[in-house]
C-alpha cells in the first residue's frame, strides 16, 4: 500500500506541472509581400523657351538655361529613359514648317534625390548631350531603381545649328518632346 501511496504523491507532485505545460492554444498567419513594378516619370518644366532675340543668337545659338532636375524618375527596378520629338520639324501657327527639331541638342546631366542627399546607383549612364530626333534616343539607363531621381535638362541651338534660323517669320516654332521611361 506504501508504493500506491507514493504512486499517488507522485501523481499529484507532476500534475501541476503537466498541467502547466499544456498549450492552451496556438494560431498562425502567412504573411505575403507582393512587389510590383512600379514607374513614374514626370516633368517639372512644361514649357521651356529659347529666345531667338539678338544677333548673337543667331550666329552662336542659344539655350534655355539649365532645367533644374526637369525630369523627374521613380522606379521600383532598372529602367532606361527615352527621348523624341513629336514630328521632325518644328510648328508654326499649327502649320509645319521646314525647320528641323534636330537643330535642339538635349543636353542632360544627374540632378538631385528627393529627400536625399544620396549618390545615384553605380553604373548610372546619363549622355551628357544629344541631337534631337523624331526617333527615340536613350539619354539614360540605370542598373537600379530609385524614389524620385531628378536629371537637369538644358535645351540648345548649338552655333553649327544657329544658321537655320535667320530669315523665318517671326513668332514661336513649336515641337512636342515625348521622355519615355521603360523598365528594364
Amino acid at each position: 500500500m506504501k508504493t500506491l501511496k507514493n504512486i499517488q504523491d507522485l501523481f499529484l507532485l507532476l500534475c501541476p506541472i503537466a498541467a502547466m505545460a499544456q498549450n492552451i492554444g496556438s494560431a498562425q498567419t502567412q504573411v505575403n509581400v507582393t512587389i510590383a513594378q512600379v514607374q513614374s516619370i514626370q516633368i517639372s518644366q512644361p514649357t521651356v523657351n529659347i529666345s531667338m532675340a539678338k544677333p548673337s543668337h543667331f550666329l552662336l545659338g542659344n539655350d534655355s538655361g539649365q532645367q533644374t532636375n526637369h525630369i523627374k524618375v521613380s522606379s521600383s527596378s532598372a529602367y532606361e529613359v527615352t527621348v523624341k520629338a513629336s514630328t521632325e520639324y518644328f510648328s508654326h501657327n499649327g502649320n509645319s514648317t521646314s525647320l528641323p527639331v534636330n537643330t535642339i541638342v538635349v543636353k542632360t546631366e544627374t540632378g538631385s534625390l528627393t529627400n536625399s542627399n544620396a549618390q545615384p546607383p553605380a553604373g548610372l549612364r546619363v549622355v551628357p548631350q544629344i541631337m534631337l530626333s523624331a526617333l527615340p534616343a536613350t539619354i539614360i539607363k540605370s542598373p537600379a531603381g530609385e524614389w524620385g531621381r531628378g536629371f537637369h535638362v538644358n535645351y540648345a541651338i548649338p552655333a553649327t545649328k544657329s544658321p537655320g534660323y535667320p530669315n523665318r517669320e517671326s513668332g514661336t516654332y513649336s515641337t512636342t518632346i515625348m521622355y519615355t521611361l521603360i523598365p528594364q
